[in-house]
């Protein structure tokens, strides 16, 4: 109650709900349930939900005690309306005796009400600690996953256990007892009858038990229905994830309309299983509602074939037993349907406990030989898999691989792409599968593609360790992150966004190494990280990390960087899989036709590489006052609001829209529209509202039928009426489910429809400042709830508020003096509904809005779980999860309390509107209106008042629970109606002028006066930007982090609108055109290489504008034709199955595939040895030769044979020139660089 109180007051926050007791909380749960599970792993076939029963069981079994007091006390009623009526129709009955059966009502309704609610209440908790032990298990397995097991599950899918599945046996606790209970009411529900009937009932026994086949064979349908669509869910979650994953890419290559039918497939696919499902559901409902009747009237035609008449009492305390009997054959539909559910989940959480778990690599304490291999043979556990093998190995497979690696040593490990140098690394940590590892002493790791947690930055470089000053300023120092603290917003308390969105990616990898120094490990292992930052920012941390705060340690050094080898203790060589030369430097250099002799004599002739965060060297004032401007440009352009105050303003991901007070009205209309409008919905709400007046006159005819029972000829006619009034109502019950969840299927059509496009139309700006998971949900949970539960739910709700109108109309009608009690009543359930749902709504919010976080740090471990593995990270995720899981129950919690709260009061209230009513009818037992036929009257109305109590209550509960329903429509709402790009098409028009002029024929691009901001209210990051590049010249663009590089792209690509001035290309304003009609027409190579799971042909060609001839002369050109075999080779999510330089010469083929005019390089090489270097660069300059070029490049020896260099700073063109008249400016910024690179080259 003071929670409820304070829900009234105010909208609650977290910081008002109560903590969880100790055995709810996640850390004790987890333990309990691992316990149990490890132990059913002992069996030849470990059963998840025996676990659940052995770990959660008592107070379950303990609910079944209560429930079964509750459902002994329901039959009170049924006969106590018997001898009330015997009363009403006996003018002699003494007063009192009647009044003892209305008190006998009151009582035994009390009890039901407080043994009702403890049941329920304990079986909620048992809910939650089903979904508490699934969340936590899921997300710990996952962190054990090997390699060949994590192939088999996407993101996807494994989100989907600890959401859905979890979900699913979460709300099964409700339905389990009704196993028992069911047939518990129907047996003593059968005898009464028999009591009432004799031997005829028998006829309705026989008629149940012929039944039995038929609901077994539905079952059996429901169950294979429900496994087909949660796999087709499945798919559909996957592919958007990956989509939304890849989102930058598909914008840039103009992918929007593709990759939109190709979640609409899916989505098509998943409608079509659930139609299936509405027909099947609407079909199971009628059946299993149609027992109860059809045994009803089984009964009364074999009691009138034996010669019997059928009186008022008799045939009343039959209507109200075949009632109670009516609700556990009633809910069997629900049961079936969640029993079947939960078979499909308990199988799939099965299947993935049971998947095989990841060897780790045993490691001792730190010896003088720190990792040692003898004949080793490194694998991928995937390229077991039938598929992999078929269509494309995992990774790279080495072979006797022998290696030494002492302590205090500093080793190079060198090779071409694909030559297996990250599985070397991944097997020493134990991710590749080898069984001849020895490791001595602690790991820190730098993968290539660096993990970045939605966390502050020191927390990114603590990661989970007690924060030491000391230590701290020195990773910071060494990773040559100083500067970039300086100029963050929030300094070190900068949020950084999902997948350090917010960050350059030199930035990122610099928080990396960071990372790994602050562990003060034993053991590095370093995955190229210098060919993410710039010639001189990479010798610096080559110099100051890696040969002076690392001296002493053991540090592998992956890398293309071949200058650095010289001032490496030993260097591996890598070839097609096997250590083809190690030793010394100078040692292999020397040798003849050696490997890295002639790995280093390619560099003579295409000069060595370095990457990203082109920091231009100058005096240090300057410098660090324009690195101050830029990257803070930078930085604030990710951002929603910046101001002075750095702490207020280190976040970065906007928080999760939330709701307060009611639904707006607005989105039950939105939902309405969608699902047909005003007219379907009108249609449907007459449909329901006309099946609970046939079912009610289906009962009055029963009255009618007791009172004039006559002969034999009549009762056959008032049996065949009956009849036919419940085959009208069994027919409207399946027309009415249909319709109303054909009409729900249509509106979820059409929200998703606009979902789907609205959210691939959405600026970048959108995707840089909300999590992926948070889109995820709403185009998962929020989805399915649109799908299933809103229709499911509005259908209950209209068919328990007809059903409770009718009831108290013919409950006034026979008793006119209840009309008393109506306006007391009716105020009292009004105060009480709104009192609660106030709270409960807000708890539901609190609820669904704490639930997205637990699926974000599903996905963002999912994403880093190398290098979590790497530093034993485990068990502060572990912990993290169940900070965030408890966070999500204890509003869960809450919720269900108040819903106990309310319940208790209206059932309070409900026996006291049945005892009333019970109570009128005995007063008025000494009128004129005491006889058979008033007692036959108020016989109905006491049969109907004995389902008040639960219709009532089931409408507020309903009520409230569609209200927060309804925030997944406001929330999908609210994506389908935020601010979207520019049309991707031009108008007609435009289209054919640019058609006729086979535009653009030249390549001729035109920046004049251009400004461009990332949103209203912040700084300019390109300023009067003029310059011009003529056709089929090739520009090469330096400058520092900051100075507008990027931006430009941004501009030219149209991401983001210009804030003044305009681009043309040939002589064409780009902002008069379609998005689709610009991006199509300029091919990008981005640095981070982004593939999707389909084919080689699908990521080359996703609209099969290409024939196999020109697909095949890309790869090739590409230099890739020796790790692809056939263009429907399979790629996996995001490219894994590919190392990171065959992504890279994936995404070059795609640019060749595309003979765009314009050409856009962001360092596309960066990925790439030295050789592949070289042949990449000439099939460039060969395939390009008549394009217009434009080469962001982080390494200077790339773009020295440009025809022109345009060197940004401050967001303008500092220099812009031919590289030899740009050279002699002695102070020039290009100058600088080239100095530097020259020094950096030849250095000793």
């Amino acid at each position: 109650t003071p929670l409820l109180d304070l829900g009234n007051k105010r909208p609650l926050e977290f910081d008002d709900l109560y903590q969880l007791n100790v055995d709810d909380r996640a850390t004790q749960i987890s333990l309990t349930f691992k316990k149990n599970w490890e132990h059913e792993l002992t069996k030849p076939k470990p059963r998840l939900w025996w676990a659940l029963a052995r770990s959660f069981g008592g107070q379950f079994v303990a609910a079944g005690f209560l429930k079964l007091l509750h459902d002994s006390l329901q039959f009170v009623g049924p006969m106590v309306i018997k001898y009330i009526i015997e009363f009403l129709s006996d003018p002699t009955a003494e007063l009192s005796t009647g009044l003892q059966y209305a008190l006998a009502i009151f009582v035994s309704g009390v009890v039901q009400s407080f043994s009702l609610r403890q049941y329920f209440f304990l079986c909620f908790e048992t809910g939650l600690r089903f979904r508490s032990a699934i969340v936590t298990a899921v997300y710990q397995k996952s962190l054990v996953l090997a390699a060949s097991a994590r192939a088999k599950k996407s993101t996807g899918e494994i989100t989907n256990l600890m959401s859905v599945d979890a979900q699913r046996l979460q709300d099964i606790t409700n339905y389990l007892h009704a196993i028992w209970y069911a047939l518990f009411q129907i047996i003593i529900s059968s005898y009464l009858l028999y009591l009432q009937l004799g031997v005829a009932f028998l006829a309705g026994v026989i008629v149940m038990l012929l039944i039995i086949p038929t609901t077994a064979a539905i079952s059996q349908y429901m169950r294979t229905l429900q496994r087909a669509l949660m796999a087709v869910k499945d798919e559909r979650v996957k592919v958007v994830y990956e989509v939304l994953s890849g989102i930058k890419v598909i914008k840039l290559q103009a992918w929007e309309n593709s990759f939109t039918n190709r979640v609409m497939e899916f989505r098509s696919n998943e409608l079509d299983r659930l139609r299936t499902y509405i027909y099947a559901r609407a079909g199971s409902s009628m059946v299993f509602n149609g027992v109860p009747s059809l045994v009803t009237v089984t009964s009364f035609f074999a009691y009138i074939y034996m010669g019997n008449s059928l009186d008022v009492g008799t045939a009343l305390t039959s209507l109200a037993l075949f009632n109670i009997l009516r609700f556990p054959l009633f809910m069997l539909p629900n049961v079936i349907n969640s029993l079947v559910e939960a078979h499909v989940s308990f199988s799939r959480l099965e299947e993935f406990f049971t998947m095989e778990e990841r060897e780790p690599v045993t490691a001792g304490p730190l010896k003088e030989t720190a990792i040692l291999l003898q004949h080793a043979d490194f694998e991928w556990d995937a390229a077991q898999d039938t598929d992999a093998v078929e269509n494309a190995e995992v990774g790279p497979i080495l072979h006797n691989v022998n290696l030494k690696l002492t302590d205090g040593s500093l080793v190079a490990v060198v090779g071409a792409v694909g030559s297996g140098k990250s599985t070397l690394l991944s097997g020493i940590l134990g991710d590749a599968r080898c069984a001849k590892v020895h490791r001595f002493g602690s790991v820190a790791y730098v993968s290539q593609q660096p993990f970045i947690q939605n966390a502050t930055l020191r927390d990114n470089i603590t990661f989970g360790l007690a924060f030491d000053h000391a230590r701290y300023q020195t990773a910071i120092r060494v990773s040559s992150l100083l500067e970039d603290l300086k100029i963050l917003p929030g300094g070190d308390l900068t949020e950084i966004g999902e997948k350090g969105v917010n960050l350059s990616g030199g930035q990122r990898t610099r928080v990396a190494i960071a990372r790994a120094v602050y562990q003060d490990a034993d053991i590095y292992l370093l995955d190229d990280p210098l060919a993410a930052v710039d010639a001189h920012v990479g010798s610096d941390i080559f110099k100051q990390c890696i040969k002076t705060a690392l001296n002493g340690k053991l540090v592998v050094l992956v890398t293309n960087g071949l200058n650095f080898l010289k001032d490496c203790d030993s260097v591996v060589v890598l070839e097609q899989g096997r250590i083809v030369e190690q030793g010394a430097y100078q040692s292999l250099v020397d040798k003849v036709d050696g490997v890295l002799a002639k790995m280093m004599e390619s560099v003579q002739e295409a000069p060595d590489k370095e990457e990203e965060d082109t920091d231009v060297p100058r005096d240090n004032d300057q410098e660090e006052d324009e690195r101050e401007d830029d990257a803070r440009q930078r930085t604030e352009s990710n951002r929603s609001d910046v101001d002075t105050d750095k702490v207020a303003n280190a976040a970065l991901i906007s928080d999760e829209d939330r709701s307060t007070g009611d639904v707006p009205w607005g989105m039950y209309k939105v939902w309405i529209d969608a699902c047909g409008g005003v007219g379907v919905g009108l249609a449907v709400g007459l449909l329901y509202l006309v099946t609970s007046c046939v079912n009610l006159s289906a009962s009055l005819w029963l009255s009618i039928w007791g009172e004039r029972n006559s002969a034999t000829s009549s009762q056959y006619y008032y049996l065949y009426m009956y009849i036919g009034l419940n085959g009208v109502g069994i027919g409207l019950l399946f027309v009415q489910t249909l319709a109303l969840f054909l009409a729900g299927l249509r509106g979820s059509s059409t929200m998703f429809n606009q979902l789907l496009t609205q959210v691939l139309r959405a600026p970048m700006s959108f995707f840089d400042t909300t999590p992926l998971g948070r889109i995820v949900n709403r185009m998962g949970k929020d989805v399915y709830a649109i799908d299933e539960t809103i229709p499911a739910n509005w259908g209950m709700l209209l068919g328990a508020t007809f059903s409770f109108i009718t009831t108290i109309g013919m409950v006034v009608y026979a008793t006119p003096w209840f009309t008393v009690l109506l306006p007391p009543l009716a105020g009292f359930y009004y105060v009480s509904q709104r009192y609660y749902i106030r709270t409960s709504r807000e708890l539901k919010r609190l609820d669904s809005i704490s639930r997205s976080p637990v699926v974000a740090l599903m996905t963002e471990t999912l994403e880093g779980i190398p290098t979590i593995r790497a530093f034993s990270a485990e068990p502060q995720f572990t912990t993290r999860n169940h900070h965030l899981l408890d966070q999500n129950q204890r509003a869960y919690f809450l919720s269900v309390s108040t819903n106990s709260w309310l319940s208790l009061r209206l059932e309070l209230a409900g026996a006291v509107v049945t005892a009333s009513a019970a109570l009128f009818a005995v007063l008025n037992h000494d009128t004129t209106q005491a006889g058979v036929a008033f007692a036959g009257l108020a016989g109905v109305a006491l049969s109907c008042t004995l389902n008040v109590t639960q219709n009532l209550n089931w409408t507020v509960q309903l009520i409230s629970t569609i209200q927060t329903q309804m925030v997944s429509v406001e929330r999908i709402h609210a994506y389908t109606t935020m601010q979207v790009e520019a049309d991707l098409d031009s108008d007609p028009i435009k289209t054919l002028e640019l058609e006729h002029a086979k535009w653009p024929s030249k390549g001729k691009l035109t920046f004049k006066n251009v400004n461009l901001r990332y949103r209203a209210g912040l700084p300019r990051v390109l300023r009067q930007l003029t310059f011009t590049i003529n056709a089929h010249e090739k520009i090469g663009i330096v400058g520092r982090t900051g100075a507008g590089k990027s931006s430009l792209v941004v501009a030219l690509m149209r991401l983001v609108e210009l804030d003044g001035g305009v681009i043309t290309l040939d002589d064409v304003d780009i902002s008069t055109i379609g998005l689709h009609d610009l991006r199509d027409k300029v091919s990008i190579i981005p640095q981070d290489p982004v593939l999707f799971s389909g084919t080689i042909r699908s990521n080359l060609d996703p609209f099969d504008r290409c024939g196999d001839d020109a697909i095949w002369t890309a790869i090739k050109r590409a230099n890739l034709h020796q790790a692809v075999t056939a263009l429907d080779d399979k790629v996996d999510e995001r490219g894994q199955n590919f190392s990171v330089g065959e992504r890279q010469l994936i995404c070059i083929a795609r640019a060749l595939l595309k003979k765009s005019q314009v050409i856009l390089m962001d360092e596309a090489t960066a990925s790439i040895d030295a050789n592949t270097d070289r042949l990449i660069q000439e099939s460039i300059r060969d395939s390009f030769k008549d394009c217009t070029c434009l080469t962001i490049a982080h390494r200077i020896n790339t773009i020295l044979d440009s025809d022109r260099i345009l060197v940004m700073d401050k967001g303008s063109a500092a220099e812009f020139d031919t590289p030899n008249q740009l050279l002699k400016n002695p102070n020039g910024i290009f100058t600088n660089l080239v100095e530097h690179w020259r020094d950096e080259k030849n250095s000793p």
